[in-house]
């Protein structure tokens, strides 16, 4: 079992393996936004130029699948295996299909591995710092999160996050 931590955000008072504690201005301005490094699917043979990238993540609990900012597969070299039919705002869309492997770092969740996900423009920009939480070139799905325990607690802006 591990627990997601943020160099960004405060620790959580208590056990320190228990999660993180994030103060209401950042979960009111921005959402749920962590770090995550993104790589090819483990399935594929690494392609030469195409190294992990360390992006934001966006916890979207009305997303029912994980998405990458299109931009940042395209600039990661990313291999299509498909196409989904997503609802957006806007209706529905066909979009690229990707399988990649996702890590946490500076946490103790066990990464996914051949994970597959979709795609969307986010407006990712892969020249941004990551310091910018509002970049996120990752929708975190209910796929993954169904895989975690979160627990929110909306008055204190306390989120728990174990697998």
């Amino acid at each position: 079992m591990g627990t997601l931590r943020s160099p960004n955000i405060e620790t959580f008072v208590g056990d320190p393996k228990t999660g993180w504690h994030f103060s209401s201005y950042p979960l009111l301005r921005g959402g749920l936004n962590f770090p995550v490094i993104v790589s090819h699917g483990s399935v594929f043979i690494k392609t030469q130029g195409a190294a992990p990238s360390l992006v934001q993540a966006h916890l979207d609990t009305g997303a029912s699948v994980t998405s990458i900012d299109i931009k940042l597969a395209h600039h990661m070299r990313l291999t299509p295996v498909g196409t989904s039919q997503m609802m957006t705002a806007g209706g529905m869309v066909r979009t690229p299909s990707f399988i990649i492997d996702l890590q946490f770092p500076a946490s103790t969740l066990s990464s996914r591995t051949n994970l597959s996900i979709s795609s969307c423009d986010m407006g990712f920009d892969v020249n941004s710092p990551l310091s910018d939480i509002q970049n996120f070139g990752i929708l975190i799905g209910r796929d993954v999160m169904a895989l975690w325990n979160i627990v929110w607690n909306g008055p204190t802006s306390t989120v728990i996050i174990n697998d």
